[in-house]
């Protein structure tokens, strides 16, 4: 694996160095067909992506100004079959980046671009002042992936979770993207019960409520609301809860880990509706696994476990729990 690495550096490096059209040569087409692609991705357009091992593919996104519709949001997908993405081209599907983050990627970082990265995959893009944003895909793998390019949604969520406890409801809520909001209401039961100003940030940001004022053994639907600068609302979710003490937790749950993105620490929540036997650990995005937070038999109830990041690198991570026959998987984000 080291060895692959160096080899990618040194390449990203002549990518660099080298024209455009020295690197970025077609791969040969799939299966007789031509590879359907231009140089150029307009607003609301999708495209199959075909790349080689070892290879810069440099193209432009054009059709949303910074300054209106700010950052632009990429959609992908492994593969590009027609039955499951807006593509239109079969091949052999790798999986591409699903979040990115300022910084740029890993071989081509820059405080000012937006990366991602996956095993087989880097995609950076960053804005160009003559009016259209400028994306690289460098890859360690052959295949394709299907890339749609969006305006930046107002609020696009990622979560939006209910767990009750004893007399109280942890309410939280993560969002990929936000952008020209002024704050979220949580409604409870259709009356709104909370309102917390909106961070708007491009790559999003974790939230948290306690509800201390509920009854055990009651059931409550809350609705996430988000409120733009002209005061429109949009509902963005809602779920449902019932608080009781640790012994009456109804239903197996995995929460959305709190804060997220986080540094180094986080926390994660799961609820178990009776005596368990739980395994909750953590991997990386190529399957290792990479800690053990819980292994052995827990109590019915809510639990809060802590994770430490502090040793891994920057990246998305997957926990996963099993209860039993539960078993649940979320994503979290650890940014340094």
């Amino acid at each position: 694996m080291k060895k692959k690495i160096a080899k990618m550096i040194a390449l990203a490096i002549l990518a660099v160095a080298l024209p455009l059209a020295a690197v970025a040569q077609p791969c040969p087409s799939i299966n007789g067909q031509p590879i359907l692609f231009n140089t150029e991705l307009q607003l609301g357009q999708s495209a199959c992506i075909n790349v080689c091992a070892f290879q810069l593919v440099n193209f432009f996104l054009v059709g949303a100004d910074l300054d209106e519709a700010g950052i632009p949001v990429l959609v992908t997908h492994a593969g590009c079959n027609p039955m499951e993405t807006p593509c239109n081209l079969a091949c052999d599907p790798i999986d591409p980046p699903t979040v990115f983050t300022l910084g740029g990627g890993i071989f081509f970082p820059s405080p000012d671009a937006w990366g991602g990265y996956t095993d087989c995959l880097e995609i950076i893009y960053s804005w160009n002042h003559d009016g259209y944003w400028d994306i690289q895909v460098w890859s360690m793998c052959d295949g394709c992936f299907c890339l749609s390019f969006d305006d930046q949604l107002a609020a696009e969520l990622s979560s939006f979770d209910a767990i009750g406890g004893d007399n109280q409801i942890n309410v939280t809520w993560t969002t990929a993207s936000e952008s020209d909001l002024t704050n979220f209401n949580i409604l409870r039961d259709g009356a709104k019960v909370y309102e917390v100003a909106a961070s708007n940030s491009p790559t999003g940001h974790s939230y948290s409520w306690i509800d201390a004022t509920v009854i055990n053994g009651v059931s409550y639907t809350y609705t996430l609301e988000s409120v733009d600068l002209n005061g429109s609302s949009e509902i963005l979710g809602a779920t449902n809860a019932t608080p009781g003490s640790q012994s009456v937790v109804t239903e197996f749950g995995l929460a959305q880990n709190y804060p997220n993105p986080f540094n180094p620490e986080t926390n994660i929540t799961f609820s178990l509706p009776a005596a368990s036997n739980v395994s909750l650990r953590v991997f990386n995005l190529i399957g290792q696994e990479v800690a053990t937070l819980v292994n052995g038999a827990q109590s019915a109830g809510t639990h809060v476990v802590q994770f430490d990041g502090a040793n891994l690198t920057s990246g998305v991570y997957i926990y996963r729990l099993d209860a039993g026959e539960f078993s649940a998987t979320r994503k979290m984000i650890l940014m340094k």
